[in-house]
């Protein structure tokens, strides 16, 4: 690999740590589009672990900085987790099987980021719309960490910036195991999807969401990697070593720029994120 390739594999890992690790999410998304686009991998069973190695690396990395401030529901991220585990065997079996052509996988990759984007653009619209009305307040600015936490045999709860959560404990392990088998299906973290059901269905504010995330993608991904690799899939090492020490690098910053913008921000770039690359692999 010359030096120009090199920099430019190193930067774009720097990207996707900063993305990821700022939002939660996203993280897999950008490899991915990295890994096709820019470095020309062309076999969708190498993409998938390359991918999911790099948002693994990101998340061990990032994560520590949102503990030391409490930004994080652990059994919340647990129970996502245990029905991840499962998802992500069955997703990454049906994916080395079916998806393992770039014909196949490319447009129906454009079409989840896009379904992902209008979810999130959705979302954001309608909050516009009930503050100019005046019936919700404004998203607010990071409020410290989250407290009075509990998980019983039905359900699991905490609170955050005054606002108490209860979140019954069937609806993380399913969601769980449908979003992991989705995102082995695709080779990709999770985030795009664990994100829009922490803040869409569950209420929650962007800067609790993505170390909880990294709990069920972490689970899920070490489950999904593996099964990849025993299939057969061919890792390029000399490509994945620079773009992983770009990601981690970025990774470091991530949990800084969570905590100085606001909600709406956060949940902004990720639509236009997603957007940008579902357009991309659809038309053109």
């Amino acid at each position: 690999m010359d030096m120009p390739m090199l920099v430019t594999v190193l930067g774009w890992g720097a990207l996707v740590g900063v993305v990821f690790s700022a939002i939660g999410a996203a993280g897999g998304i950008l490899t991915s589009f990295g890994l096709i686009t820019l470095f020309a991998v062309a076999d969708p069973n190498a993409v998938k672990p390359m991918t999911q190695i790099v948002v693994l690396a990101t998340a061990l990395v990032y994560v520590p900085g949102y503990l030391r401030r409490g930004a994080i529901v652990p059994a919340l991220g647990l129970l996502l987790g245990l029905g991840g585990v499962v998802g992500a065997w069955v997703g990454s079996t049906v994916s080395s099987l079916y998806l393992a052509d770039m014909a196949t996988f490319r447009p129906l990759f454009g079409l989840l980021t896009l379904a992902v984007a209008g979810q999130i653009g959705w979302k954001l619209w309608r909050h516009v719309r009930a503050c100019k009305a005046g019936t919700t307040p404004p998203m607010q600015p990071y409020h410290g960490g989250v407290t009075d936490k509990v998980l019983r045999h039905y359900c699991m709860c905490f609170s955050y910036a005054g606002t108490r959560y209860r979140v019954p404990v069937i609806s993380p392990l399913l969601a769980g195991a449908l979003i992991a088998f989705t995102a082995a299906l695709f080779g990709v973290g999770g985030g795009f999807l664990l994100v829009p059901y922490m803040a869409s269905m569950l209420g929650m504010p962007m800067h609790i969401i993505p170390a909880t995330t990294a709990i069920p993608i972490f689970m899920s991904l070490a489950v999904s990697v593996g099964n990849f690799m025993s299939r057969g899939a061919v890792v390029d090492w000399a490509l994945l070593a620079p773009l992983v020490a770009g990601a981690v690098a970025g990774a470091l910053l991530g949990p800084q720029i969570n905590k100085r913008l606001p909600n709406a921000a956060l949940q902004g770039a990720m639509g236009v994120i997603v957007a940008g690359i579902g357009v991309k692999y659809l038309f053109f």
